[in-house]
């Protein structure tokens, strides 16, 4: 069915795009099958060498809805959502990747429960699928999150993103946003992050007081794949990681409780790093020297059972992971429906 342009989106649908050609008409289907059809989606290109600006350009001439940013090399998804956002005209904003799906009915069920809480952020579970082989989903809210509708405070989303730590990992989700909020607060994405860009403008968003909600519906399908940067650390990822969470530390707050979770999520960070500085030298087989590095951050100590688990796991499977039986056929049919 083709569509127009409605004449007021009521949601501006952003997706940033590098070389996605593999996943990106499912991606975009997804979002085009929405019940909830007063919608733009802005797709922005960040300089792919794929066909994917042809794919999208393809689909464009069937649905008005889509538009098509191409030509420039932005260089990271920050950049490029502040040239989506740039173009956006919708009430609300919502934030899709170009390899993941969204169920059908998702924007509608999230735009009715941030209307009737007086959300500023709305956010949804999320299951984590393996595109290659077996899916293994899992989802991302842990403890109370997944049974009930919740309020998110500031302290409790900067605590839910500490790295390597436990319980819900709150900066994957790809949150609804109301536009207003944004534009009233001239807030956009840091384009010095490459990973953490959604977190450090939620958390920015939060610190001038917005409504943070939760729904415990599994509405959005997030692919990992070999090609997946966003659960990448790397030295330069972690080193714009830890500058914006001591200048986030550094902003004053009359919560002590918020300064308290900035601080520790920043040592979090510091450990990771330590870490990444250990691997980096194993790989270099200066045992020596991880070594010094262990004396100087023993909490790091627990941190080194991951890469052998991982290559385990890789090897024999994780016989403690058990794949959601019920997700893995909505996952088929909702592959089925986007990919046909």
């Amino acid at each position: 069915m083709a569509y127009e342009i409605p004449q007021k989106p009521m949601i501006s649908v952003i997706m940033a795009n590098y070389n996605c050609e593999a996943f990106l008409a499912s991606a975009i289907r997804s979002v085009l099958n929405q019940t909830n059809t007063a919608l733009e989606l802005i797709l922005v290109d960040d300089g792919s060498s794929d066909r994917s600006v042809e794919i999208a350009q393809e689909i464009a001439k069937q649905d008005a809805r889509l538009s098509v940013f191409s030509g420039t090399r932005y260089g990271g998804p920050a950049p490029v959502r502040n040239h989506a956002l740039e173009q956006a005209k919708g009430d609300w904003v919502a934030i899709v990747d170009s390899d993941d799906l969204i169920r059908p009915d998702r924007l509608e069920r999230m735009l009715t429960a941030a209307e009737d809480t007086g959300a500023d952020i709305l956010i949804d579970n999320l299951a984590v699928f393996q595109s290659d082989g077996p899916a293994n989903i899992f989802t991302m809210f842990e403890g109370d999150l997944r049974d009930r509708p919740a309020r998110i405070m500031e302290s409790e989303y900067i605590k839910a993103n500490m790295l390597y730590g436990r319980g819900s990992k709150l900066g994957y989700a790809k949150p609804l946003i109301r536009r207003s909020a944004l534009e009233a607060n001239s807030l956009r994405y840091n384009e010095t992050m490459r990973i953490g860009e959604d977190y450090d403008l939620i958390v920015r968003l939060l610190s001038t007081g917005a409504r943070m909600m939760s729904v415990p519906d599994v509405m959005y399908f997030y692919r990992k794949h070999g090609n997946s940067i966003s659960h990448r650390l790397d030295a330069v990822a972690l080193d714009a990681l830890e500058q914006t969470a001591g200048e986030a530390l550094r902003q004053p707050t009359p919560h002590a409780e918020v300064t308290a979770a900035h601080a520790a999520r920043l040592k979090s960070i510091r450990r990771a790093v330590i870490f990444d500085q250990i691997l980096t030298a194993l790989k270099r087989k200066n045992v020596l020297g991880a070594a010094k590095l262990v004396g100087t951050e023993p909490s790091v100590i627990p941190l080194l059972r991951m890469p052998l688990i991982h290559r385990i796991q890789q090897r024999t499977g994780n016989p403690l992971a058990r794949s959601d039986q019920h997700l893995e056929a909505e996952l088929v049919k909702l592959r089925a429906l986007c990919e046909a």
